[in-house]
């Protein structure tokens, strides 16, 4: 099928384009494909302790020219003002390591990657032909930053190269191309004992061909080092080229599907979003006894503090807490006396699973691939750690606790994850409060109803695989069937609802596909400059006649509901003047997009939108269903 309203596409990215700023060429990021995480694959980086050591160090990078003069747009002299690195993505730390009498120099050579030298000196003053200049030395102090634990995380080492004299002025355009960043720490750095030693620099992906850069380091004093992949390093310039803002390309969820018939609901946080969802859950079941369905709402009472144990019953990393509950909890297809908490954020619903999983996925979250899956509530299903904080914040981990001060029939059981961290943060000996998680969930006997509280929760979701990070209560496996998929929804707006009895067909779900870089099954194709993106839809409900494909420059949350447009519990998550892509007359079951979306330069910072819908032009309302939306930011790669 041909795009529809082609036209008015232009038209309304000519709109993105006026809207924005004009850029001012300051800032770059090297390499320049490095802007989100450090692999394509999106999965857990581990980044390296090779640059800022803990016990003092030196250490040298080098970036080939073309790392400047492609997407960075660097076309002549530069004056190099300020370094940057980056913490290991998705790792929150404290930070105020600091390091006294530090060196920098910053220089030009004709070296690159394939024939640095592992000898320090040799690289300041290479055999001929080679030819290497150094500008002038700098003497700084460094104080590492709180790392915020983003994707990608913050800078938290800054060097001024002005305020130190060591300014220096490059051109990847002359017979010097190569830039050689040369920095020497004479002395260990200096920390609160429970901070720990510094955490990792996020390093870079890739062969040193392809990443177009090499690095080289070693402990004080040694004058031959270890070659390595550079770490990932931020410019400010003054000069032509680079941005104000290198932005990455990014996608979300947001909106929620309609049209199936799910006993599931779940919310998808994908890498590096911010959890926003600290007002909590309430869970309502219909029939206290044998409920159907569950109506959810926004809002929950205060996490409580008091609600814990006088020792956790778990400090371990991966691990499954047995709790016989006193009374039987019905919920949706099942009811149990038992339940198995997890230290990785959820609650089995029976007394048998014994998985600690700390990587979601869907496929283990419906039960279409893991047999053992059963019903569990998942206030904040990724990878945790209960003892990480055990050093810091006395009686943290997971508490489970029954408060029968009630009376009979009205005990509450508390399932508390107190004061715990992430698994990706520094650990060791009276280490502990990098990140520091407050979360629980609330089982009332006799009403049935379940809460999702929130306390200090980490600011953004950051898992190994698929899903960062995924809230919500599923059925798993139903008579040896997975439980059909609702499609991610977000339930910071798009509450309250009801989920449903199970039926045989699940929500439409939307991910975006784009080339020449794949983007992943789950996280989907992110638009830079130079990608083209579709869209593939699953899910489409049998006997449809029309299917079309919007796609918006805004978007609508909460979703529209409009009567005779969107039926009953449907909703437009664009807004009403959505341009039609892509019509598909009779869609099968899954949507392959064919009508690319060439991403056009200098419109970044701008969001697509991006929805799929089942017209219906002879029932009592024109949208008959709707799938998830995906919001992206055009940034950078």
């Amino acid at each position: 099928m041909q795009p529809m309203n082609s036209f008015s596409l232009l038209r309304a990215a000519a709109v993105c384009a006026i809207a924005l700023p004009a850029i001012a060429q300051s800032q770059l990021v090297l390499p320049p494909n490095h802007h989100f995480t450090e692999t394509v694959a999106l999965t857990n980086g581990f980044g390296s302790v090779n640059f800022w050591r803990n016990l003092g160090g030196r250490f040298q990078v080098l970036y080939e020219g073309s790392n400047f003069t492609g997407v960075n747009g660097v076309s002549g002299p530069i004056l190099v003002t300020k370094l940057k690195f980056r913490h290991e993505d998705g790792e929150p730390n404290l930070g105020g390591h600091a390091w006294s009498g530090v060196t920098v120099e910053v220089g030009s050579t004709s070296l690159t990657n394939a024939n640095l030298s592992a000898t320090f000196a040799t690289n300041r003053t290479p055999v001929a032909p080679n030819t290497t200049t150094m500008g002038t030395l700098g003497t700084v102090n460094v104080t590492m930053a709180p790392a915020l634990g983003g994707t990608p995380n913050n800078y938290t080492v800054e060097i001024d190269l002005l305020a130190a004299g060591a300014s220096f002025l490059f051109d990847p355009t002359s017979a010097e191309p190569n830039l050689l960043i040369d920095i020497s720490m004479p002395t260990g750095a200096v920390y609160p004992a429970a901070t720990g030693a510094p955490g990792a620099i996020q390093d870079t992906t890739g062969t040193t061909a392809a990443i177009g850069g090499r690095s080289v380091y070693a402990a004080v004093g040694a004058a031959l080092g270890s070659l390595g992949n550079p770490p990932v390093i931020g410019l400010e310039f003054a000069g032509s080229g680079g941005f104000v803002n290198p932005l990455p390309a990014t996608n979300e969820f947001y909106g929620a599907g309609c049209g199936g018939q799910a006993s599931t609901f779940y919310q998808a946080f994908l890498q590096g979003q911010a959890f926003d969802l600290q007002q909590g859950l309430t869970l309502i079941p219909d029939n206290v006894v044998a409920p159907n369905f569950y109506l959810v709402n926004g809002g929950s009472a205060a996490f409580d503090a008091s609600k814990v144990n006088a020792a956790p019953n778990s400090i371990a990393d991966d691990a499954v807490v047995t709790h016989a509950l006193g009374y039987t909890f019905a919920f949706p297809g099942g009811s149990t006396a038992t339940i198995k908490p997890c230290t990785n954020g959820f609650v089995w619903l029976d007394g048998v699973s014994t998985s600690s999983d700390f990587t979601p996925t869907l496929a283990e979250l419906l039960g279409t691939t893991l047999t053992t899956s059963v019903a569990r509530l998942l206030p904040m299903w990724t990878d945790l750690h209960s003892g990480r904080n055990t050093a810091t914040h006395p009686n943290s981990g997971l508490h489970v606790l029954n408060d029968t001060s009630g009376g009979v029939g009205n005990t509450v059981t508390y399932i508390t994850w107190f004061n715990t961290g992430l698994f990706n943060s520094v650990s060791g000996l009276a280490v502990g409060g990098h990140v520091v998680m407050d979360m629980q969930v609330v089982l009332y006997e006799a009403s049935g109803i379940v809460e999702f509280r929130y306390g200090a929760v980490p600011p953004f979701c950051q898992s190994s695989i698929e899903f960062a990070a995924v809230t919500g209560f599923t059925r798993g496996r139903i008579a040896g069937v997975g439980s059909v998929d609702p499609a991610s929804r977000d339930l910071s707006h798009e509450v309250p609802f009801a989920t449903a009895p199970e039926g045989a067909v699940g929500n439409m779900r939307i991910t975006s596909v784009s080339t020449p870089e794949v983007g992943t099954a789950t996280y989907g194709g992110r638009m830079f400059p130079g990608q083209s993106v579709k869209w593939n839809v699953s899910n489409v409900p049998p006997g449809s006649v029309f299917g079309a494909q919007l796609l918006d420059i805004a978007s609508s949350q909460p979703g529209l509901q409009l009567p005779t447009i969107t039926a009953p519990g449907c909703m437009l998550s664009t807004s009403t003047g959505a341009l039609i892509w892509e019509l598909t007359v009779l869609p099968p079951a899954s949507v392959v997009g064919t009508v690319p979306l060439v991403v056009p330069a200098g419109v970044m910072g701008a969001q697509i939108h991006a929805q799929y819908i089942v017209i219906d032009l002879v029932g009592p309302n024109l949208i008959a269903s709707s799938s998830n939306a995906l919001r992206s930011t055009i940034g950078l790669d």
